[in-house]
Order: C-alpha cells, then sequence, then structure tokens
C-alpha cells in the first residue's frame, strides 16, 4: 500500500484502519453498503480500501446471505482469521511459553517447554513449533533490560540473554515480526488494556524480587535509555535490610505464600512482619508516585493474590509517606500470572499490523485476548 503524499498515506491508513477494525469486530459478512453506514467512509473509498485489505489475505467474499431481496444480492465481505497468526512467548529461567492467536484474537493454541540442556534458544524454537510453527508476528517478554539499540542489555534471572540480539535472532530463523520487551513492562501494558480507564499507572512486581514499570498517558514510559522504572539499576539499592542481591527473603525463606496464608489466618507475627514489609518499601515507591502522580498503583507478581492481606498494610504504609490528600487507589492486578504474556500478545497485534494489513498500530483485539487468555502459571 505504498503511498508517497504523507498526508494522503495518513488518510489511507485512518479509512483501511476503520475498515478493517468494523470487519473484525463483526459478527459475520459486512457488505459494503454496512462497512460505509459503520464507519462513516464513503463507498468508493471502502471499495478501494477492500481491494488492499484483500490483496493481504486477510479479507474474502463470503457466499451470499439467504435472503427473499429480488434481484443480485449484494457482495459481502468478511475477515478470514485463519488466514494469519500472531503469537506470544514469556521466556523464563526454568520454562518457556508460548501462546498463538488467528487475527481475530482468538486463542488457538499453547505451550510450555522446560529449559534444559540446549538452553533458552532451543526452548524459545521448540515452544513457537508445538504451538504451529512461524506466526505473521511474535511479542516476546523477556526478564531483562532492553537498551535503545534493542538488545538485551541485561538480565539477572536469564544471564544467557545478556548482551542477545533475541529480536533480529528470531526473524531470522522464524522470518516474521518479532518485537521484545521487558516482561514487567509488558504485565504493565495488558492491566492499561484490560478495562482499566487510568492512564497513568504505576505497576509493581513482587515476586522474588520487586520491579517497577510507569504508564503514563496511556503508554508505556520507557525514557532516554528505556531506563524509566529500573529502580533495581541504582547502586546500592536494596528494598529491604533483609534482601539478598535484589532477592526478598521472608521468615519463611523465598517463598512468602505461607507467610501470607498464615497472615490471613490472623497469625499476628505474620501481621507484624508484613506491615513491617510494607513500612520498608514504602519510601522507594512514594518517591516514584509523587514523581509521576499515578491515578493507579497495581500490585502485580504472586503475592498479589493474598488480596487486601497485603494490600491493606502496603495502602497505609504509601498514604502514610505521602503528605498530600490526593492518594493514587491501590489494587491488585487482573492478571498476576500471565499479564506478561498477555501484554507480549498484545504488543506482536500492534506491532506487527504493518505486517498483517499494512497499516501500523491497528489496536489488538483485548476483548477476546482477556477472557481467552486463562492463567496457567502461578
Amino acid at each position: 500500500m505504498a503511498v508517497s503524499d504523507p498526508t494522503h498515506a495518513a488518510v489511507r491508513h485512518a479509512t483501511t484502519r476503520d475498515c478493517f477494525l468494523a470487519l473484525r469486530e463483526a459478527d459475520g459478512p459486512l457488505t459494503v453498503a454496512e462497512i460505509a453506514a459503520g464507519t462513516g467512509l464513503s463507498r468508493p473509498t471502502v471499495d478501494s480500501v477492500l481491494r488492499d485489505l484483500a490483496a493481504t489475505g486477510l479479507v474474502v467474499t463470503a457466499p451470499p446471505g439467504a435472503g427473499g431481496q429480488p434481484g443480485r444480492p449484494a457482495r459481502r465481505i468478511a475477515l478470514d482469521p485463519g488466514s494469519a497468526s500472531v503469537a506470544a512467548l514469556d521466556i523464563g529461567s526454568r520454562t518457556v511459553r508460548c501462546v498463538r492467536a488467528d487475527a481475530a484474537g482468538t486463542v488457538l493454541s499453547r505451550s510450555a517447554v522446560p529449559v534444559a540442556g540446549g538452553g533458552i534458544a532451543d526452548a524459545v524454537l521448540a515452544a513457537v513449533r508445538e504451538t504451529g510453527g512461524a506466526p505473521r508476528s511474535l511479542g516476546v517478554s523477556v526478564p531483562g533490560i532492553i537498551g535503545p539499540d534493542g538488545r538485551i542489555a541485561h538480565s539477572l534471572v536469564v544471564p544467557e540473554l545478556s548482551g542477545h540480539d533475541l529480536a533480529g535472532t528470531l526473524h531470522d530463523r522464524l522470518g516474521c515480526e518479532v518485537v521484545v520487551e521487558n516482561d514487567i513492562k509488558l504485565a504493565a501494558y495488558a492491566e492499561r488494556h484490560l478495562g482499566a480507564s487510568a492512564q497513568d499507572i504505576v505497576f509493581v512486581q513482587i515476586g522474588h524480587r520487586i520491579s517497577v514499570a510507569v504508564i503514563v498517558g496511556g503508554e508505556i514510559l520507557q525514557g532516554s535509555h528505556r531506563l524509566a522504572g529500573e529502580l533495581g539499576a541504582q547502586r546500592g539499592m536494596r528494598w529491604t535490610p533483609s534482601s539478598q542481591r535484589g532477592r526478598l527473603v521472608w521468615s519463611t525463606g523465598d517463598e512468602a505464600r505461607p507467610l501470607l496464608e498464615r497472615a490471613a489466618a490472623g497469625d499476628a507475627a505474620a501481621r507484624a512482619e508484613l506491615e513491617e514489609f510494607c513500612a520498608q518499601i514504602a519510601p522507594r515507591l512514594a518517591g516514584l508516585l509523587l514523581a509521576v502522580d499515578p491515578e493507579v498503583v497495581v500490585i502485580g507478581g504472586g503475592v498479589s493474590r493474598a488480596g487486601e492481606t497485603l494490600l491493606a498494610p502496603l495502602r497505609r504504609a504509601l498514604h502514610h509517606q505521602l503528605m498530600t490528600p490526593q492518594h493514587p487507589e491501590v489494587v491488585a492486578a487482573r492478571r498476576p500470572g500471565d499479564g506478561s504474556l498477555l501484554g507480549a500478545l498484545g504488543r506482536a497485534f500492534e506491532h506487527g499490523s504493518a505486517a498483517l494489513i499494512g497499516v501500523p498500530g491497528v489496536p489488538p483485539p483485548w476483548h477476546r485476548l482477556n477472557p481467552a487468555l486463562r492463567e496457567d502459571h502461578p
């Protein structure tokens, strides 16, 4: 869809986007008149756009509908979602997960491949292969800092990823569009699109470590060097006095679940430990909240499943730090187990829309991805 005039190109992209979204969200085939009425475009414009979309293979002419109207039946157009697929990877230290969806956002398959002797590279390719082969576009969630050049600058969780041009390697091996992003930023991106009206969000992942991502104006805040939110990159940074090389340590060891269960059951010592933990992390978080001024603080990670057992003391600790009458809402993540994978799938749709339909930046079908991609990961 090569158009030399920038203004004409922008208009063409907008009209193509509107026609494609009308077909993607429809319950069945649409006539040219129905698309024109739904988008506010003229019939000649719709006809022209549909010819371009047909060349992508995503849009096809549907059989005539059953009806008793005299004369030649109107041409009906439909999306062929099976003509292309979009996939996402979530890379962890022990497992690589992959999920694949069709062009309409219906999840088709998923896989979980353990990282064995062949390392991350073999597990990544095996996970994609198990879901059905190379997609048209692939989003990848990685536990590491992505540098300005797109390489993985550093990964504490999976050291072998450090310095690696994962996007370039996967593009060469699979022949598809690839976008790689930090896992916490993708989890924040997914939370932003799960029905929340907030445009400004601070996302705090509390697991074995604490990680932060920021959404401003509905978009991931990256900063000049893609370091926004990377508080762990500060020399000497420790969230709590008992932290060991960034890992949280509880009275129950590395795992917080037994402590949270005791606190939920009313154990005074467990509750006191949680209160102290929240008091220790609140000052750093409060500084970030005053710098960003978000509407919502979303708490992710496995511990967020504890609900108010954790949120209530954290809310009190944060509010105590803020000498202002306005306080951001503090809530649990809606998808604590699969937010990064869901975010990677959304980014694959958005980043890969130029490869799918020739138009960049088409929004993902979140309303289909959200309920379909159930949590399968503790």
